[in-house]
């Protein structure tokens, strides 16, 4: 196994070997009720209540600390393109670092039938695809998909114009969407910082990437049998087909 990845490997695992600080309830010894998120479709109307699914977060924030050592980098402002690499090798998703602009990442993966990590690939060409529909597609083939990579041809900033954005979305739960972003987001009047996990509505999703031209989405569909809802992957092997990127 090359150093790089022996050093990934267990940068994750001191991460994950940290504690986590317990929750308590006012009684100080229960643990508290899951935190629910409640969300209004913008089509429908509708409004949905759903609790938030907090081993993704947890994933998210320890995946984002993990990618910083990894890359050693202090921010990923600027550097969507490797955040999203880093993210997508400590997931054992890839077992080779795939190094793309925000508008390649897609074209680096729409023509593989498999990653290098054994996750088939699903894509939706922004060609016959809104965000949403992409999205809404993936949900009626897996009503909860985790592993979503979603690369624009063009962002709206003055380098998201020149080289595209893309990020990474770990899950689609009880109609939210689970991500976080290289740079700050503010979404329904909350401001997230970078890496730091994002929960919302698909409607809440796509109004904020409205202005971005959708180049494509990715699905990355794990094996049945390394599948885990909550499970980060510590080790990366080899691989001779490493998808090539110009």
């Amino acid at each position: 196994m090359p150093f790089w990845k022996r050093v990934a490997a267990f940068l994750l695992f001191l991460l994950l070997l940290l504690p986590s600080a317990p929750v308590f309830g006012e009684g100080g010894g229960e643990e508290a009720a899951p935190s629910e998120s409640v969300t209004t479709d913008r089509e429908t109307g509708k409004t949905h209540r759903a609790v938030r699914d907090d081993d993704l977060c947890r994933q998210i924030e320890t995946i984002y600390r993990a990618a910083k050592k990894l890359a050693h980098r202090s921010s990923f402002r600027g550097y969507c393109g490797a955040y999203v690499a880093n993210q997508l090798v400590l997931l054992g998703i890839n077992e080779t670092y795939v190094g793309a602009n925000g508008k390649n990442a897609y074209d680096a993966y729409c023509k593989l039938e498999y990653t290098t990590g054994g996750y088939r690939v699903r894509s939706y060409s922004g060609k016959k695809y809104s965000l949403r529909e992409a999205l809404s597609a993936i949900q009626r083939e897996d009503p909860a998909p985790r592993n979503i990579l979603v690369g624009f041809q063009r962002g709206i900033s003055k380098s998201g114009r020149k080289y595209g954005h893309v990020l990474f979305i770990h899950g689609i739960q009880g109609g939210l969407v689970y991500y976080s972003d290289s740079s700050a987001r503010i979404v329904n009047d909350v401001e997230y910082k970078e890496g730091e996990p994002i929960v919302c509505s698909l409607s809440a999703f796509t109004d904020l990437y409205a202005e971005y031209k959708l180049d494509g989405v990715i699905h990355f569909q794990a094996p049945e049998e390394t599948y885990s809802a909550s499970t980060v992957q510590t080790s990366a092997g080899n691989s001779e087909n490493a998808p090539a990127v110009g």
